[in-house]
């Protein structure tokens, strides 16, 4: 059955710029007249975050990535991470609802001794696992200017009668939620995250930090 339209494409176009990727997706396959407005760029220019230009044309991205149509740069951007900040963050957008995704690399983190060889290494290593055992660290997420964020304490890696609190992704990494934070500020803020673990003074070894990761939080995960 073909469905027709009966408003002006402006007006589609907005009314669809207005919903989501997703629901943008589905118009486009409700028609033939439908498929050409949904896939538009002035529909899916209204997915893409304000500073999207800026983003990309600070990373090691190719130029020739802001010429491609919107539809496809957005979808580029959700499966194709852009490294900015000469390598030290990984950009993309979180694909059902196209916000900022965030991965603050180790490089960019601010570790003590991080200089001194015998306490850190850069290595590569992505099969990597947390070493940290019975050694509880505080770990604490908070705004600028704002009240201090709740300090969680957690093991990193326990020992197997331990309950495990760390989740292991698909690349093999494991990643142990450190809180969250809303920013409801017309300005920008400055987020900071610590990690640390200072009551206990025996050497310590084996962990191994890939960077921060910041995630949009969908609502009906509360």
């Amino acid at each position: 059955m073909e469905i027709t339209k009966v408003l002006p494409d402006d007006c589609i176009s907005l009314i669809i710029s207005l919903t989501s990727p997703r629901d943008a997706c589905r118009m486009a396959l409700l028609s033939h007249a439908f498929n050409s407005i949904a896939d538009s760029n002035a529909v899916w220019q209204m997915f893409l975050p304000l500073d999207y230009i800026h983003i990309i044309s600070n990373s090691s991205s190719p130029p020739s990535l802001l010429s491609l149509p919107k539809k496809d740069l957005y979808f580029t951007l959700c499966y194709h991470p852009v490294l900015t900040h000469n390598g030290d963050m990984k950009f993309q957008l979180e694909k059902e609802s196209g916000k900022k995704w965030y991965m603050v690399g180790a490089r960019a983190l601010s570790i003590q001794w991080v200089d001194t060889p015998r306490h850190w290494t850069w290595i590569s290593l992505p099969d990597s696992r947390y070493g940290f055992r019975h050694t509880p660290v505080e770990l604490d997420v908070s705004i600028e200017g704002t009240a201090a964020g709740e300090m969680r304490s957690v093991i990193l890696d326990p020992p197997r009668n331990m309950p495990q609190q760390a989740k292991e992704r698909v690349d093999g990494w494991l990643e142990i939620e450190m809180g969250e934070f809303f920013n409801g500020f017309e300005n920008d803020r400055t987020v900071e995250f610590s990690l640390r673990e200072d009551h206990d003074d025996q050497p310590k070894r084996g962990l191994i930090v890939q960077g921060i990761e910041l995630r949009p939080k969908h609502k009906n995960n509360r």
